[in-house]
């Protein structure tokens, strides 16, 4: 039997291991944003983002060519996603890497926002709104319930007036961009369980435009019944 200050020593031990709790292995964190610079929705402020959650990787929602041109030594990034992550790479040693690699050709990508635009006004409006919110609240709106329920709307207004002018090209056009949405996000998943399944790693982030986060949130649902390899999946600012 142990003495007592030794007795009383293991036990107190003991008590502090059990309240510990075990780290997660593969917890990846959705993080979504918006590619261009607006008030809120800035380099710093996403910086300050990553700095928090202290990622060991982060999956990025780029092409190999564009990632390899973005990163390199001499070339200043005009997207914030990228300011932010070539930044933190200054200061900490991380990982990142491009996952968007599904084929993106001109042909595929809808070109009748403007289109649109001059048929509904209301159209206009909720382009207007879901912009002064981005600028007031950054991030924060970004992962919001809010900020995909407005995309919902805007998409509802798209296909409506589309299906009213009935411009054969125009639908084409959208229903191939929509299309084209759909494989990316299935790629991109591909490839971040895919690298889990090769790789050990306790946190990593993934970031991506803020229209693919309902999307994804669903093809998640997908991967985890049917997969062998489960991810600890958490959404910024519904942590």
């Amino acid at each position: 039997m142990l003495p007592i200050p030794h007795l009383y020593k293991y036990l107190v031990v003991s008590d502090r291991y059990k309240q510990q709790k075990p780290i997660q292995v593969y917890s990846i964190t959705l993080l979504s944003s918006f590619h261009k610079l607006l008030g809120k929705c800035n380099p710093d402020e996403l910086y300050k983002i990553i700095e928090e959650i202290q990622p060991e990787i982060i999956f990025e929602e780029l092409s190999p060519d564009t990632f390899s041109f973005v990163y390199a030594d001499d070339y200043i990034p005009n997207t914030i996603e990228a300011t932010a992550i070539k930044k933190y790479l200054r200061c900490y040693s991380i990982k990142h890497f491009p996952v968007d690699t599904y084929p993106i050709y001109k042909t595929d990508l809808f070109f009748g926002a403007d289109e649109i635009a001059k048929r509904s006004a209301e159209y206009v409006r909720l382009w207007k709104e879901q912009v002064a919110m981005i600028k007031q609240e950054g991030h924060n709106f970004l992962n919001s319930d809010t900020c995909s329920e407005r995309l919902d709307k805007i998409r509802v207004v798209e296909e409506t007036v589309l299906s009213r002018i009935n411009d054969l090209k125009l639908l084409r056009e959208h229903k191939s961009e929509s299309e084209l949405h759909d494989k990316r996000e299935t790629e991109m998943l591909r490839n971040i369980y895919n690298y889990s399944k090769q790789h050990l790693y306790n946190k990593a982030m993934f970031i991506c435009g803020a229209e693919h986060r309902e999307p994804i949130k669903a093809k998640i649902q997908e991967y985890e019944m049917e997969g062998e390899l489960k991810l600890n999946w958490a959404f910024y600012n519904n942590l």
